[in-house]
């Protein structure tokens, strides 16, 4: 029986074979249905495997996907109240807003920060009137000779709330041509900074290379208004490649985020390019032989506009982990050295150093979230703690992964409370509430960055803090921000049960509305960074909440009284 159906099976081989060869020899051939598997298999699996290598990432990433498209369900704006206001009726009991007015050009604000040890309470924030006709980051590439500007706003710490005017901080010593645009920038006190003054380093997106400029804070000898004394410019391949948000540690020594390793603006070949690519590569600044060439010739091709801006804005859609932390020292001889401490990082934004310097949070903004690293010293333990800040974080320190924490929105900056907000001051932030401040739709921004007269885009901002109980959620229990138009879990990718997000301050951006005593017209849109210093230690008769403060990035400065934390 084996043997008769092996000779069946042969004959119709053959019989294929004959069928085959007649039509092939035909000069009207045909189509053969028989034939069509053998030939076609490969083919079709090979197509198979290619849509499902582009669908299988998408379907299991459509979390991350919807979450671009932005949330619905915000208010026009929201702000948290004081626990005073759900006990009492009183009308100053609940948050109050009003645009921070000033010149023409203080509007387009990034980042803001507390002047240390100033004698009236103010802070100092980064404006670029130009961002919609230059913005490294998302573009527009057209005109970087209109400068943008730091000002300073002495906010009131008087119960009836006086209001001031922003004022542009004069630039001293700085060339009248060279271009300067703000983005992140960071202060040290008068005894940190080294000298006198207040030593300021500000992220500066120059038309052919960004830097980091060093700046001295001073007030001119008759006490009114501010002046930045420029003392010299940082630049070096792994530290202002795409740099975004700085923090000094002292006078000598800062961490920078760089953002993208496709540069929307790349730096020049020579100088900038070609180093960083053969650092990237071969992990050496110099280079030999076919290395040479190789770096060389990539360099020409991602020094090219449109390759460079499509690469960049391809990196930022999928959330490409590429950025990176660069720790930079500057030495006496005034060159400057830099090392990557952190990377992998998707989209590397704001950061910040607990006060006790053994925590770095990174934003990292296509996550969406923030990245939580333990400092490790490169000092004995029982040591660590006696050391001032600048010493206990030194340049043989590493950064070690400790936390990812996924937050309903494109992070963009960092900030911690002015003052602590609770009495536990052994938490990993010493007391001190975490602000993340943001873009809950980032296609909205993008297209907001484009045309920032006609179109907008919503603002988030939120507290972090440790949760003491670090305990899942249980039948019954009900979540943190459950109060809020549209609360932080509706829009998280994932829970940790070990801290506590609270919203500060929603709005679409969309209608301004009616600000404190129904006088001013606020928008909040495009949020960037926020500022909040509780009422604990001012003349407010014990009141409970704070100030809070938002930059908008494609829009002004917004502050808001008695705000809950």
């Amino acid at each position: 029986m084996p043997f008769a159906y092996l000779r069946k099976m042969r004959a119709e081989e053959e019989r294929q074979r004959l069928l085959s060869s007649r039509s092939s020899s035909s000069s009207f051939s045909s189509f053969s249905p028989s034939s069509a598997p053998v030939a076609g298999s490969p083919n079709r699996a090979i197509k198979i495997g290619l849509l499902a290598i582009l669908i299988v990432p998408i379907l299991l990433n459509l979390p991350w996907f919807h979450s671009a498209l932005g949330p619905s369900g915000m208010r026009d704006l929201w702000v948290r109240p004081t626990s005073e206001a759900s006990t009492i009726a009183a009308s100053a009991a609940r948050p109050e807003c009003y645009p921070v007015s000033g010149e023409e050009d203080f509007k387009f604000c990034e980042d803001l920060h507390l002047i240390p040890g100033s004698e009236q309470e103010t802070v100092l924030i980064s404006c670029d009137a130009n961002r919609a006709g230059w913005n490294t980051v998302m573009g527009p590439l057209n005109s970087p000779e209109t400068r943008g500007g730091l000002f300073t706003y002495e906010y009131s710490t008087a119960a009836e709330q006086e209001r001031g005017k922003a004022v542009k901080v004069e630039l001293r010593g700085f060339a009248s041509e060279r271009e300067f645009h703000p983005l992140g920038f960071s202060l040290l006190g008068p005894s940190e900074g080294g000298g006198k003054g207040r030593r300021l380093f500000v992220v500066n997106h120059g038309k052919l290379r960004s830097s980091v400029e060093v700046f001295d804070l001073k007030q001119p000898e008759g006490g009114k208004g501010w002046e930045a004394h420029w003392f010299k410019s940082v630049v070096h391949p792994l530290a202002t490649h795409t740099p975004n948000s700085i923090h000094a540690i002292s006078h000598r020594l800062f961490v920078v985020t760089n953002d993208h390793l496709f540069a929307r603006r790349p730096g020049p070949v020579d100088i900038h390019m070609a180093p960083f690519l053969s650092h990237v590569l071969f992990g050496s600044f110099n280079v030999e032989g076919w290395k040479s060439l190789l770096v060389e010739s990539l360099a020409k091709v991602l020094h090219n506009r449109r390759v460079a801006a499509i690469l960049a804005q391809i990196e930022t859609l999928l959330g490409l982990p590429l950025g990176w932390v660069t720790l930079v020292e500057l030495e006496e001889d005034g060159k400057a050295r830099a090392k990557v401490i952190a990377k992998g990082i998707p989209f590397a934004n704001g950061l910040v150093l607990t006060a006790d310097a053994k925590t770095f949070v990174v934003a990292a903004t296509t996550y969406p979230g923030v990245w939580m690293y333990d400092v490790v010293a490169p000092t004995p333990t029982s040591f660590y703690t006696s050391f001032p800040t600048s010493e206990r974080f030194a340049w043989d320190s590493r950064l070690r992964l400790q936390t990812k924490l996924h937050l309903p929105f494109r992070v963009d900056n960092l900030a911690f409370a002015s003052y602590p907000t609770t009495l536990n001051s052994t938490d990993i932030f010493s007391g001190h509430a975490l602000l993340a401040t943001g873009h809950p739709a980032p296609l909205k921004l993008i297209a907001m960055s484009r045309n920032p007269t006609k179109k907008t885009s919503p603002s988030w901002t939120i507290s972090i803090t440790p949760n003491p109980t670090s305990s899942k959620m249980g039948v019954g229990d009900e979540w943190e921000d459950k109060e809020v138009p549209l609360p932080a879990h509706h829009f998280l990718l994932s829970h940790n049960a070990q801290w506590r997000i609270r919203t500060l301050l929603q709005s679409t951006g969309e209608t301004p509305s009616a600000g404190k005593e129904g006088e001013d017209e606020v928008n909040v849109a495009s949020s960037a960074s926020a500022f909040y210093r509780p009422y604990a230690g001012w003349d407010r008769g014990g009141k409970d909440g704070g100030l809070l403060m938002v930059s908008g990035l494609y829009c002004g400065l917004t502050a808001c009284d008695n705000v809950g934390i």
